[in-house]
């Protein structure tokens, strides 16, 4: 390692297929000038170094009965290792979680991700053996689109998506780590009412962006 990787800030971005960068509707994957980890490295500029861990359908710490390899506790660990030492590590997951399938409350969600919170605190992942930084994103809600197909899918998930928010933002407090709220201001596809537009990553891209320069102010 040269003086200058060392020197690099490392931030892990760890979230479901809006990380990951699926196209609304599901038709393939945007590429990595416009998905947000994208846009975000561009942001930060040559002092940082975004590292994309996005898989469509990840959960918290639910297995799914249908899809496999899901279970975002499961790979969380394996993944900080590979990793580190890591800077910060952005998490942002639980909107599969409300699918009808796990039926779960929107506190069982938070706790979910406070479980992941707590991991990632008790890891040697940071640098010096310490833990990173978390910054803990709540997931866009979900637009409700007409579609019976995403209604049976998600049921009450629908509506609960917008409580999620502020069960997030009290873990955070919980746990003494950073929160992002993006709230309404990205633009979702209404192909599906789940994924971000090139124009909703941009805008991610950006609220992060002002999030980590207020954590890290040097930088």
């Amino acid at each position: 390692m040269d003086g200058r990787e060392a020197a690099l800030r490392n931030v892990l971005c760890y979230g479901d297929s809006n990380t990951y960068g699926m196209i609304p509707g599901m038709t393939g994957r945007f590429p990595r000038d416009v998905r947000w980890t994208g846009v975000l490295q561009k942001l930060l500029g040559s002092e940082w170094y975004v590292i994309e861990e996005g898989l469509g359908g990840r959960t918290t710490v639910w297995d799914d009965p249908i899809e496999e390899f899901k279970n975002g506790k499961t790979y969380l660990l394996p993944c900080l290792d590979s990793h580190k030492p890591l800077d910060l590590v952005i998490i942002m997951l639980g909107t599969n979680d409300l699918k009808k399938r796990f039926s779960l409350s929107v506190c069982d969600i938070a706790y979910g991700m406070e479980n992941l919170v707590k991991t990632i605190l008790k890891s040697d992942a940071g640098a010096g053996g310490a833990a990173p930084q978390v910054l803990l994103a709540a997931p866009v809600p979900i637009l409700d689109i007409g579609s019976r197909e995403w209604r049976m899918l998600f049921g009450d998930g629908i509506g609960n998506s917008r409580l999620l928010a502020e069960e997030y933002r009290q873990v955070a407090s919980r746990n003494g780590i950073f929160f992002l709220d993006p709230g309404q201001e990205i633009e979702i596809g209404r192909e599906d009412g789940l994924h971000y537009t090139q124009k909703g990553h941009r805008r991610m891209a950006e609220r992060i962006a002002e999030k980590i320069h207020e954590i890290y102010p040097d930088g």
